[in-house]
């Protein structure tokens, strides 16, 4: 029987991500949105770079032709 009065009741125990691990793909659609972000209004910025530097953040690798799709889907 629980304590309709505890304070502990509904409490999260963890960090939220770890309670959802989100798959591959779904890491790399939030990396995209991230440079979406980082990129508005810096037409000289390295997408590139940016992109294998939040890759690299994650633990996150791509095969080439995967990195080709990335960068189009950043307009670069």
């Amino acid at each position: 029987m629980s304590d309709a009065n505890d304070p502990r009741e509904g409490v999260q125990s963890g960090p939220s991500m770890s309670q959802n691990p989100a798959d591959a793909a779904q890491k790399i659609d939030g990396i995209i949105v991230q440079c979406q972000a980082d990129l508005a209004g810096q037409e000289d910025a390295d997408v590139r770079l940016l992109l294998e530097r939040r890759l690299q953040d994650a633990g996150l690798t791509l095969s080439d032709e995967e990195m080709t799709a990335a960068l189009a889907r950043l307009g670069a």
